[in-house]
């Protein structure tokens, strides 16, 4: 089943809020009583938490009487299961869905674009890197960097978005990546933030991240060039640069709440689109 169109979300959206304008005495009534608090959940990839969290704030100061919960990460497969049961009206999550989950009853609606980011220690002095460097790295036949200083690589669990991508997007990569789990030779992080947290505070580590994590997590990790380009959204856009991701919202094909749908036409609204764009992400309409 098709995702609710976002123009029919942001018509919905102006409805309600024209429904309440048109009826100040109404208003005023209420105001005086007791303000009643709705609250509902978003939670899944540790990708999509910072972001969301700030466009989950931006709405709430614009609609108190709706409160949105961002939890620590549950991983994009937790947010399907949760879902699809019903634990939670919003999931978040950074691959697309499988057809067997599809076939959960799950709608995903994607909101985002980042690029992903070879991420280093700023103690790195290296400013770029090419994919044959990458699969050295990873093969461990390269394991200094220019400077001399040994290379620290943090690498995640086979199912992590990121890597996927790198999987997909840079040939070689795949059998480099399998080989080193197969060996064991690397520290593994099954969270985006714990990854993230490695990155930023091991010196010399090496690690894949996103522009977008970087930007809202205020993370000292540095960025490095792949193949002579720099990963921002220009670059991401024009197909220069290759290894991005989309970020979904996922719900169950019975439909969202009023307050659900309020939120996703937020997202996609000018207010939205701002807080995707300054903090390192393309608006997905």
């Amino acid at each position: 089943m098709r995702s609710i169109a976002p123009s029919l979300i942001a018509i919905a959206y102006c409805a309600m809020i024209m429904q309440l304008f048109s009826f100040p005495c109404l208003v005023r009534a209420e105001a005086q009583q007791p303000l009643h608090v709705v609250q509902l959940t978003a939670a899944g990839s540790g990708v999509n938490l910072a972001i969301t969290r700030l466009l989950a704030n931006s709405f709430t100061k614009l609609h108190p009487n709706i409160a949105i919960e961002v939890p620590g990460s549950i991983g994009t497969n937790g947010a399907i299961k949760a879902v699809s049961q019903g634990a939670i009206a919003l999931g978040l999550i950074s691959r697309p869905l499988r057809d067997e989950e599809k076939a959960l009853g799950l709608v995903a609606q994607p909101y985002a674009q980042t690029a992903i980011v070879i991420g280093v220690h700023p103690s790195v002095k290296d400013d770029g890197i090419t994919t044959e460097q990458l699969i050295e790295i990873f093969k461990s036949t390269k394991t200094k960097w220019q400077d001399g200083n040994q290379i620290i690589v943090q690498a995640r669990e086979k199912t992590d978005s990121g890597f996927l991508v790198l999987e997909s997007s840079l040939p070689g990569f795949k059998e480099a990546y399998a080989e080193s789990h197969e060996a064991k030779r690397w520290t593994l992080y099954f969270n985006d933030q714990a990854a993230n947290q490695a990155l930023a505070t091991v010196p010399y580590a090496i690690g894949v991240t996103d522009l977008g994590m970087i930007t809202t997590e205020q993370l000292p990790i540095k960025a490095l060039q792949l193949n002579g380009v720099c990963p921002d959204l220009e670059k991401m856009m024009d197909g220069s640069y290759p290894l991005s991701r989309k970020l979904w919202f996922i719900y169950r094909t019975e439909g969202l709440s009023v307050e659900a749908l309020m939120f996703l036409a937020f997202v996609s609204s000018p207010a939205g689109i701002d807080i995707l764009q300054s903090n390192g992400y393309l608006p997905i309409q």
